[in-house]
C-alpha cells in the first residue's frame, strides 16, 4: 500500500513538472520581444544623401524610397543629427503590397512633413517617432525598424 502510494505521488510530481516546465517554454516563446517577426529579413546598405535630399535635415519630415529594404524604407527626422528609418511594409499583412504610407496616393521617392504612417490594406496607423508603433487599427506590431548611422552630410540605413 506504501509502494502504491509513493509510484502515484511521483507520478503526480512528474507530471506536475512536466506541465510547469512545458508552460514555460510556450509562455517564453509566446513573450518573445521580436516585434519583426512578419516582415521579412532584407539586406539594407543604403546611403541617403542629406544634399540631395535637404528636406530630411528639417525635423518633423519624413521621405519614403522604395526599392530598399523589402517593401521600402521610410526615413523621418526627429531632430538635428536624428532619424529612424523603417521599412514600408506592414507588419500585420506581410507582403510588398501591404505599404505603408505617409502620404497615400503618390508614387516614387515621396517627401511628407505627416508623422503617422497609414497601410493601405488593414488601415493600421504607426506613429514613425520613437519605434513606428501602432497608433489605431487592427495592428499591434511595430515597424520594422532599421539602424541609422549618421555620416556628415549622409545618412547610413542598415541593418
Amino acid at each position: 500500500m506504501e509502494n502504491q502510494d509513493s509510484s502515484l505521488k511521483n507520478l503526480k510530481t512528474r507530471t506536475l513538472s512536466t506541465t510547469f516546465l512545458l508552460s514555460l517554454v510556450i509562455g517564453l516563446l509566446a513573450c518573445s520581444s521580436n516585434q519583426n517577426n512578419f516582415v521579412p529579413y532584407v539586406k539594407v546598405d543604403q546611403y541617403i544623401s542629406l544634399v540631395n535630399y535637404n528636406n530630411l535635415l528639417i525635423p518633423g519630415n519624413s521621405m519614403t524610397f522604395p526599392g530598399v529594404g523589402y517593401a521600402g524604407v521610410i526615413v523621418i527626422c526627429v531632430s538635428d543629427q536624428n532619424y529612424y528609418a523603417y521599412d514600408a511594409c506592414c507588419p500585420l499583412e506581410g507582403t510588398t503590397t501591404s505599404i505603408v504610407e505617409t502620404n497615400p496616393g503618390k508614387t516614387g521617392i515621396i517627401q511628407s512633413s505627416n508623422p503617422i504612417a497609414i497601410c493601405k490594406v488593414c488601415g493600421s496607423q504607426y506613429i514613425l517617432y520613437n519605434g513606428g508603433y501602432p497608433v489605431k487599427g487592427p495592428s499591434t506590431r511595430n515597424l520594422k525598424q532599421y539602424a541609422v548611422t549618421v555620416l556628415d552630410n549622409r545618412i547610413w540605413i542598415h541593418n
